[in-house]
């Protein structure tokens, strides 16, 4: 397979600055961000990394969390040099939140003006037909295949836990008061506890990698209607960010997508295969 890939990012109609951070990572000619006549790229190794973050602790420099996050994600995955399999994939991931929750623990610690800095994180690794996310907090990734949007990753705060308990219902955890409370985020705590998601992709999906800012505003329909209203990357991630922005925008939002093309003759798979994918929690 081939995939188109674009990111977006909004500071929203609340904020005075942007707290949230993207990567596209391109191992195969070593460049991050987009270039011109570049947005196509193979789906082999060495691979993409594609990531986004959302920073908290407002003065406490959450903006700097998320870029420090993504710096250490980008020279962790970078000494690797290449995504060959889903096992060394993992190991790199979840080495990469490790070094990142050490140095943002270490930088908040040595600036006292910073304690309570800390990110989420939402990376996926696309080197083949297999998918590798790792995720700590609320960020999320999603899989969209025919008209199913999948999220593929469980919030990591306080709704998470109580719709993964059967306590509420995903409906009844928008208007739930302490659904920002994150149970896990990069550089708050010594130890952090990321999610590891695997699934298998095929011809037409579309993986979404997105902050609160975006899940916030909008439910799961409307973000499908989007998507399957606009199927450029590029469109499509303009399209979500001013809507989340038209409907209130009260936080920063951030969008990633890969969107995957079949490089052969052979047949289209079928749309309505269900989405089949493993998650489990880990430590880093």
């Amino acid at each position: 397979m081939h995939f188109d890939v674009f990111a977006r990012t909004e500071v929203g109609c609340a904020r005075e600055r942007n707290e949230d951070a993207f990567l596209v990572l391109d191992l195969a000619t070593g460049t991050s961000g987009f270039l011109p006549n570049a947005r196509q790229r193979m789906m082999a190794p060495p691979g993409t990394v594609v990531s986004v973050c959302d920073g908290m602790g407002g003065a406490a420099a959450g903006d700097l969390a998320s870029k420090m996050a993504l710096e250490s994600l980008e020279r962790v995955v970078r000494a690797r040099a290449s995504l060959q399999d889903v096992a060394s994939v993992e190991a790199t991931f979840v080495d990469a939140v490790r070094t990142a929750n050490q140095e943002i623990s270490a930088f908040a610690k040595a600036h006292p003006d910073k304690r309570g800095m800390g990110t989420t994180m939402t990376t996926a690794a696309l080197f083949g037909p297999d998918l590798v996310v790792i995720q700590v907090g609320d960020s999320r990734a999603y899989l969209k295949r025919g008209i199913m949007l999948q999220q593929l990753t469980m919030d990591q705060n306080v709704v998470g836990q109580m719709i993964a308990s059967g306590r509420i219902t995903p409906d009844q955890a928008r208007t739930v008061k302490q659904r920002n409370m994150l149970l896990e985020a990069i550089g708050v705590q010594p130890k952090v506890g990321p999610d590891l998601v695997r699934a298998q992709l095929q011809p037409g999906d579309v993986l979404l990698l997105c902050s609160d800012g975006l899940t916030g505003p909008l439910d799961d329909r409307r973000v499908l209607d989007l998507m399957l209203q606009y199927e450029d990357p590029v469109r499509c991630c303009r399209a979500l960010t001013e809507a989340a922005c038209a409907a209130g925008g009260p936080d920063n939002v951030t969008v990633a997508m890969a969107r995957f093309h079949a490089s052969g003759h052979e047949p289209a798979p079928d749309p309505n295969t269900p989405i089949a994918f493993e998650r489990r929690n880990t430590v880093a």
